[in-house]
């Protein structure tokens, strides 16, 4: 990424930032935009953002518009432009924010968007993907394999849609006002897509082991995924209907997947770095998860994604800082900074002063 363009994103009204095809250094307090910067570099990669809770909050205050947009290269080394519009729509009392994708001026659906540009985030909070919730994990997954196959976006797209209905028809058998036969459309589907979804996940996941079982660090070297996937069938379904009837609620499939960090030095009951991993073990791990997904990109797509850390060094131990630094080497790579410190560590980097 060479430039991105944004108006009224958070709290840029218009704003254009140059950037090094290598280690870029975003540096300033808190409160002057860094992580709005992160957060539109990988908005216009996913369509998504790392953590507003609705679209709205991406609009500049007293706005309805926002505008992203990124140049790129190809694996051809052509020139591309990537565009993500935000449209707010006002009807009486009410507001609804819709996003609109382009490729090179050219409005696309997100389907065929996604995956023009991936990215890697390395990012404070990722140390709830330990201890948070399964959904957090889940969504892990979900960020991975979204950006790099279109077969797994639409699979989870016709899943959550058939979950919905079927929920809703369990509701209404329960009621008395549907029958069970008419669950046979929703069954077959979520079958059908929980087995692409499931067969995904478990590629990263294996993927993901592999790295770490050959890193020649030691301590990474002993981490471990344990994938607890939550397999669909139709005896499954049959066998949980009444249950499912009575809460109205579909109990199992990839919605209710999880896996746990491991650490394969640990005695068997002890291995879950949840319970029995300090503060350091828990923040290696996820940099080493975050490390796999680079490496699974690279092996899937053939293409470099683009890294950025957000203040994510002051947990990290020399050492593994430097293995941080020394792997960026070979990305394009954003870090964000409280002050000039880290310099020194990163000389050759461009520095964007905010």
């Amino acid at each position: 990424m060479s430039q991105i363009i944004l108006e009224n994103f958070r709290s840029y009204s218009q704003k254009i930032f140059e950037f090094d095809p290598n280690v870029n250094l975003i540096i300033g307090q808190n409160g002057l935009g860094k992580t709005n910067l992160l957060e539109a570099i990988y908005f216009v990669a996913t369509g998504k953002s790392f953590r507003a809770l609705s679209l709205r909050q991406l609009i500049y205050w007293g706005k309805d518009m926002a505008d992203i947009r990124a140049q790129i290269k190809d694996s051809q080394g052509g020139d591309k432009e990537l565009e993500v519009q935000l449209v707010t729509v006002r009807q009486l009392t009410t507001a609804k924010t819709t996003r609109k994708f382009y490729l090179n001026g050219v409005e696309k659906t997100r389907s065929h968007y996604l995956g023009l540009l991936s990215v890697v985030a390395f990012q404070p909070e990722d140390i709830r993907l330990i201890a948070g919730s399964p959904t957090r994990r889940r969504h892990l997954l979900d960020e991975v394999l979204s950006q790099l196959d279109w077969h797994y976006r639409v699979a989870l797209f016709q899943y959550e849609k058939a979950l919905k209905h079927r929920n809703e028809l369990l509701d209404q058998i329960r009621l008395g006002k549907n029958l069970k036969a008419e669950l046979f459309y929703w069954d077959k589907s979520l079958i059908k897509n929980d087995e692409i979804i499931h067969h995904y996940r478990g590629k990263f996941i294996q993927s993901a082991n592999d790295f770490f079982s050959s890193h020649p660090d030691a301590e990474i070297k002993t981490i471990f995924l344990n994938f607890q996937p939550s397999v669909l069938s139709q005896s499954v379904l049959d066998k949980n209907y009444q249950k499912d009837l009575t809460w109205g609620y579909t109990s199992a499939g990839n919605h209710r997947d999880d896996f746990s960090f491991d650490n394969l030095n640990f005695p068997d009951q002890y291995r879950n770095l949840e319970y029995w991993g300090s503060r350091g073990e828990q923040r290696l791990a996820v940099l080493a998860l975050r490390l796999a997904q680079i490496a699974f990109y690279e092996q899937t797509h053939q293409e470099k994604p683009i890294l950025f850390l957000d203040d994510v060094f002051s947990e990290l131990d020399p050492n593994h800082r430097q293995l941080v630094i020394k792997i960026c080497q070979h990305y394009q790579t954003f870090f964000t900074f409280t002050s000039h410190d880290i310099d020194p560590l990163l000389p050759s980097a461009k520095v964007i002063n905010l």
